[in-house]
């Protein structure tokens, strides 16, 4: 079991403090890839650009670091909905998923959950001050309701007005996704991981479909039986839906179907308060150390990613606040048996 972590950027300094805190294996986002952000990168429409893909790879190889994955990417959402823009993206995609097997990268996210694009594609958020005053964010079913009530077209979720799915339409457009990646996939090497949604509020809330449950993911894994095919696990999502989080990486884990976990730590659920807070990794309901045993037990070699970080005063970088969680890993990892 290996720790990762997200880059926020590519600066010569910044690829030195991952090492210093003594880790050797990075994720990489969009923020990387594409230079201009100017809108939620699952809405994007321009063209994949290989060249900057493999621009990226190079400089933190040059930094002594080993690229684990790609997560948030590439985007896909206009493949999903069904608009003409999508072909160009399942074109991208496949080429993406061929050009990462001649990097010799090991995984990549299949971004299945921008048809809502949460965190931001979905209203409810809010921000809390916790002990000491360190603050993260939270999410309400509640403001959820009432932000969606106002049907505001210049919202970032204005989506959910404008597009119309049915779960099974839904459905049925991930399959079409994985009938052409997958085998290219398979063809070159590369393991494809699905996130849930987040935050997994059920169908049937006012938003577009989303994958917000184990046995949403079943249906598509059982669909597509392969080996290049499994979850990016994230802990957050599964524990905030209420679903038994420690059972499904027993299950999951057993399969094999684990390729990348996400932690991080929360209190509340969405079936029991209707909301849910997410808290520093020492912080919070989810007991760190037995998920880290239960990925011990089912032979887990991945990468574990600190999920979602703090923050912190004065720490306009994340670096305290990250080198926290890395450390209470490497503390809590040195405790297994080997």
């Amino acid at each position: 079991m290996k720790i990762s972590v997200r880059a926020r950027n590519l600066s010569d300094e910044y690829l030195t403090f991952i090492k210093q805190i003594g880790v050797n294996y990075v994720d990489i986002g969009p923020n990387l890839v594409h230079e201009s952000q100017t809108r939620m990168h699952g809405f994007h429409v321009e063209r994949l650009d290989l060249k900057r893909v493999g621009d990226v790879i190079k400089k933190i190889r040059e930094a002594k670091l080993d690229v684990n994955s790609f997560c948030d990417f590439p985007p896909i959402r206009h493949a999903l909905m069904g608009k003409p823009e999508g072909e160009n993206q399942l074109e991208d995609l496949c080429n993406y998923v061929k050009f990462l097997g001649e990097e010799n990268i090991p995984v990549t996210q299949l971004c299945l959950e921008t048809v809502r694009h949460g965190p931001g594609g979905v209203p409810g958020r809010y921000m809390r001050e916790h002990g000491g005053g360190y603050s993260m964010g939270g999410f309400s079913l509640e403001l959820m309701r009432q932000e969606l009530l106002k049907r505001d077209l210049n919202s970032p979720w204005a989506h959910h007005f404008i597009d119309k799915m049915t779960p099974e339409e839904y459905f049925q457009s991930c399959v079409r996704v994985l009938e052409k990646v997958v085998p290219v996939a398979e063809g070159s090497g590369v393991k494809l991981m699905l996130h849930n949604d987040d935050p997994p509020v059920p169908d049937g809330e006012g938003l577009l479909p989303g994958i917000t449950n184990s046995l949403q993911i079943r249906r598509l894994l059982e669909a597509f039986p392969s080996r290049n095919l499994g979850l990016l696990f994230c802990c957050g999502t599964r524990y905030e839906s209420g679903e038994n989080m420690y059972d499904l990486l027993r299950l999951f884990g057993g399969e094999n179907k684990i390729f990348h976990v996400h932690l991080r730590n929360v209190r509340g659920t969405i079936p029991i308060l209707g909301r849910y807070e997410e808290v520093a990794i020492d912080d919070g309901e989810i007991n760190i150390l037995k998920v880290l045993q239960i990925l011990k037990e089912v032979g887990y070699d991945g990468a574990i990613n600190a999920d979602h970080l703090p923050t912190l005063m004065g720490d306009t970088e994340g670096k305290a606040s990250l080198a926290y969680s890395v450390g209470y890993f490497k503390a809590l990892i040195s405790t297994l048996v080997p």
